[in-house]
This record gives C-alpha cells, sequence and structure tokens, in this order.
C-alpha cells in the first residue's frame, strides 16, 4: 500500500495539475486560475490523496447513473403499459361501434315485422361516446373495465334481438322445400301408378268377368256409389265387360282418385272429421286476411304437431272384415289401404269378377296391397309437401266430383275445357256430363299484392295453358276456394288469385259412343 502512495505522489510531482473552468466543486478554485498549471516547489508540496479517496467519486458516479437507468427502464414500462391500454381502448371503442350497428340493423329489421309482433320493448342501454384516453394508467383500467361491462350488456342486448327476429323470421320466411315443377312431376308419377294399378287389376281379371253370376251384395253397391255416382254404378253393373274391360279399368282408376282425394283435400289425413273440418276453415279465413307466409307456416306447424298425434302402426291392427271398417289404431296409410282394397273388390264384383281371388279381401290383398300402399305413400307425401314444403304459395290437388258421389251433387257437372281434359279427347266426343276424375290436376292459389309470392315458381309453369282467375265451385278439388273475399274487421280486400298449372283428366258419359 506504502508503495502504491510513494507511486502516486511521483506521478503528482511530475505531472502538472490542470484546472477546469467549471469544475465547481472545488472550494479552492480561483476564478483567475482557469487553465492555469499549480507551480511545484518545494515550499508548495503536492498533496497526496489516499486511494481510496480517488475511487469514491467514480463509485457515486456509477450508482447515480444505475439510480437514473433504473428510473429511465421504469418510465419506458409506464409508456409500454399506457400504449397496451390505449390500443385495448381503441379496440373496445371499434367493438362498440360495431355492436351499435348491429343494433340498428337488428331494429331497421325489426320495424318491417311490427304487424305481426307486440312491440319490441325499448333498449335500456344507453352507450355514451368513448372519452379521450387519460394518461394515467389507473384511470385507463377503469375506463377498460367500464367498456368491458358496457359491451357485456350490449351483447346481452343483441342477443335478445338476435332471437327475437329469429323467431319472427320462422314465420316470414318463403323458402321452399319443393318447387312447384317438382309438385308438378310427383302428381303425374301419382297419376301414372294409378293408371298402372288398375290396368295391372283388369289384367288380371279380365278372363273371369261373367255377367251371368251375380256375386252383389248390397255393401258393395254402397261403395261405388258414394265413390263414383249412380250413373257409374249402374253403368258397371250394366254393360258386359269381358269383350271390352276399358270401362273397368276407368272406373277403378276412379275409385282410387276418390280414396287419394280424401288424402289431398284433409288438413291432415288421419284426425277426427270435426276437428279436421275447423282447421280447414280456420285456414281458409287466415289464407283470406293474413299474408300468405304466415298462412303458410301456421299450418306447416300444425301439420307438422298434428302428424305426430296419429296413431304409428305398433300396436297391432284389429282383423278387418267386408263388413268392417279399419280399427281406431290404424294409421292413415293402413286406413287408405283398406278402403282402397273395399273399393276394387266392389268395382269387380258389380262388374262380374267371378275368381274368388278378385272377390275376397285377403288374396286381393296378398295380390295388389303392396301396390296400393305404394299409391298410399306417394299421396301422403305429395299432401305433406304441399302443407309443410310449400311456403310462397298454396297449391291444390284438383279433382272433378261425380254426381250423387260422396260430394253430395245432385247434378252431373258439364265438362269444360278450360278447367277440364277429357279423357277421349280428339276422338269426337267433346261435350257431356262428367262421370268421374281419372286423373289428378294441378292449381296454385295466391293472395294478390303479396310480395314475392308465387310468382317466381308459377312463370314458365303454365306457358303453353291459359292462366286466368276462376272461381271453382265446391266440387272442383280443394276446399271450394272463393276468388274474392273481403275479410270481417278489416279494411284489406282479400283476392285469391288461382293459377291452373294441370287440368285434372276426367270421363264424360258421351264416351259411350266410342265404346
Amino acid at each position: 500500500m506504502s508503495l502504491m502512495n510513494s507511486l502516486w505522489n511521483l506521478l503528482d510531482w511530475f505531472l502538472p495539475s490542470i484546472r477546469l473552468s467549471d469544475d465547481l466543486d472545488d472550494p479552492e478554485a480561483q476564478p483567475n486560475e482557469a487553465f492555469s498549471l499549480r507551480r511545484r516547489s518545494l515550499l508548495n508540496p503536492p498533496r497526496l490523496r489516499s486511494h481510496s479517496q480517488i475511487q469514491a467519486p467514480d463509485l457515486e458516479w456509477q450508482r447515480q447513473r444505475e439510480r437514473e437507468q433504473r428510473k429511465e427502464q421504469e418510465r419506458d414500462k409506464d409508456r409500454q403499459r399506457i400504449g397496451t391500454l390505449e390500443r385495448e381502448n381503441a379496440a373496445l371503442t371499434a367493438r362498440i361501434s360495431q355492436l351499435e350497428h348491429d343494433l340498428r340493423t337488428a331494429n331497421q329489421s325489426l320495424s318491417t315485422l311490427r304487424l305481426l309482433s307486440s312491440p319490441a320493448l325499448p333498449l335500456d342501454i344507453s352507450i355514451p361516446p368513448p372519452p379521450s384516453p387519460p394518461l394515467d394508467p389507473a384511470s385507463l383500467h377503469t375506463a377498460y373495465e367500464a367498456l368491458i361491462a358496457t359491451q357485456a350488456l350490449t351483447h346481452r342486448a343483441l342477443h335478445d334481438r338476435t332471437e327475437e327476429v329469429s323467431s319472427l323470421r320462422t314465420f316470414l320466411s318463403k323458402t321452399d322445400d319443393w318447387s312447384g315443377a317438382q309438385l308438378l312431376q310427383a302428381l303425374r308419377d301419382l297419376n301414372a301408378e294409378i293408371v298402372q294399378l288398375a290396368a295391372s287389376v283388369v289384367d288380371e281379371f279380365s278372363s273371369a268377368l261373367d255377367r251371368k253370376v251375380d256375386l252383389t251384395r248390397p255393401s258393395d253397391r254402397d261403395v261405388v256409389h258414394r265413390a263414383l255416382g249412380a250413373q257409374m254404378e249402374e253403368l258397371l253393373e250394366r254393360r258386359d265387360h269381358a269383350a271390352d274391360p276399358t270401362l273397368l279399368q276407368f272406373a277403378i282408376q276412379a275409385l282410387l282418385v276418390a280414396g287419394v282425394r280424401q288424402i289431398m283435400d284433409a288438413f291432415c289425413f288421419g284426425v277426427p272429421r270435426e276437428v279436421d273440418n275447423a282447421l280447414i276453415s280456420i285456414f281458409e279465413g287466415m289464407h283470406r286476411l293474413e299474408p300468405q307466409p304466415t298462412t303458410a307456416r301456421w299450418r306447416a306447424l300444425t301439420h307438422a304437431h298434428l302428424r305426430t298425434m296419429l296413431p304409428n302402426g305398433n300396436i297391432p291392427l284389429t282383423p278387418v272384415t267386408p263388413t268392417t271398417s279399419p280399427p281406431a289404431n290404424a294409421t292413415p296409410l293402413q286406413v287408405f289401404t283398406e278402403n282402397s282394397l273395399r273399393g276394387v273388390l266392389a268395382v269387380l264384383v258389380l262388374a262380374g269378377c267371378t275368381d274368388s281371388k278378385g272377390v275376397r279381401r285377403d288374396p286381393l290383398r296378398a295380390r295388389f296391397g303392396s301396390s296400393l300402399s305404394t299409391v298410399g305413400e306417394r299421396a301422403i307425401e305429395i299432401a305433406g309437401a304441399i302443407r309443410e314444403g310449400v311456403m310462397s304459395a298454396a297449391f291444390e290437388v284438383i279433382a272433378v266430383s261425380s254426381a250423387g258421389g260422396q260430394q253430395g251433387l245432385e247434378e252431373a257437372l258439364k265438362f269444360e275445357a278450360s278447367t277440364m281434359d277429357n279423357v277421349f279427347a280428339g276422338l269426337g266426343v267433346e261435350s257431356g256430363t262428367v262421370l268421374c276424375t281419372v286423373e289428378f290436376g294441378l292449381a296454385c292459389v295466391r293472395k294478390v299484392g303479396d310480395v314475392g309470392g308465387s310468382a317466381s315458381q308459377v312463370e314458365g309453369l303454365a306457358t303453353s295453358m291459359q292462366r286466368q282467375s276462376l272461381q271453382p265451385p265446391a266440387t272442383l278439388g280443394g276446399h271450394g276456394t272463393k276468388i274474392k273475399t273481403t275479410g270481417i274487421n278489416t279494411n284489406v280486400e282479400g283476392v285469391l288469385d288461382r293459377s291452373l298449372l294441370m287440368k285434372p283428366k276426367v270421363l264424360l258419359d258421351s264416351f259411350t259412343q266410342i265404346l
């Protein structure tokens, strides 16, 4: 240690000291001694400084520098934290703006639905404009939490409005699962299925037709009379069908058309008659007074829920005899099949069939039961599509009633070429009265003035036909829809426009001039 002190003293002796003018900490500095050299003499020896005295200012300066660095780092962290909070604040502000826009859009959608729903509850959430972000981190954190709470409330309100719009949209949807062209094709396929089945029955039993043998029972006449009318019953029983069974085939076609028509005319085939008639009346009133989508959606939902209440076929059926009807636990398809079997059997008996397979129900069911079930399945599918799969229009399956049949007509309808097709068209028989319907037709009924109704479906389907407005009688298919009616307790006149897309085919009484 003494050696180092000696070395420092020696260096201090040989090297002159230099004084800077801004060295204010030296108490010995004089104003005129700037940049002056101190003289060395034996009388003025240099001051001796220890090593610790030399290192002390450096250590203090280093600690001061570290403190300043730490303060600078803390300031950087504060600036970063403030920047992060400002970015989050800006993001939340943008999110709130988007939610406000969504709310305005939802309110605009709801304004178009006021006629169908109760007034929407006022939204008790006021969103103040975002304040200018403060610089204090604590204030930024408080503002951040307030924005989070406001966002949660806004999101909840938007969710409630979205659910309300969705529930209303269910009753305003005009989306169709089935188009008019698909319904037309399905009905043509059903007509072809009926024609093929009638031809198969005639081919099976045409060789066993004999007018000399009479196996007719009163119940057979009652069945044919209700389905085809008195005139068709008389022709079946009077004519000899062994040589020409054409009339027999038309009679079976007409019988199947009458059975399928019960499916098409019912609101929901299988429910009690009183309930079905009440639902039909409600639908007709709604169709005249309410918008088409509302009426169609109500019918679709009601029909879908009614089907779930019908028998499902899991319960064993009570045996059916010639004198009994299908039991109460039979499914709609089983009811149609059994009634159709009974009708075909009655027609064959009146036509003079002597084959035991044609006059007994069990052999006839074994031979044609599956084909009759196929016809019933197609009919139920088409009826369900019309009621549940079409929202933009109301389609009706058309059939012309027979005189004295189950529709209760006292006189036969005269043939009208504008609404019917003659099955013997072009063969010189173009006038007369209608005996029966042998193929279905299709009509589209829509409310005039409904925006976006069924015009898109009807357009192009009836280009080769006369598109017209007509007032059909209650016997021309459907439910006797009137074309122009004025609703009760309303100032809006409901006008229904009918477009005939496919005419029904009928058999005229003048066909005897050909056969």
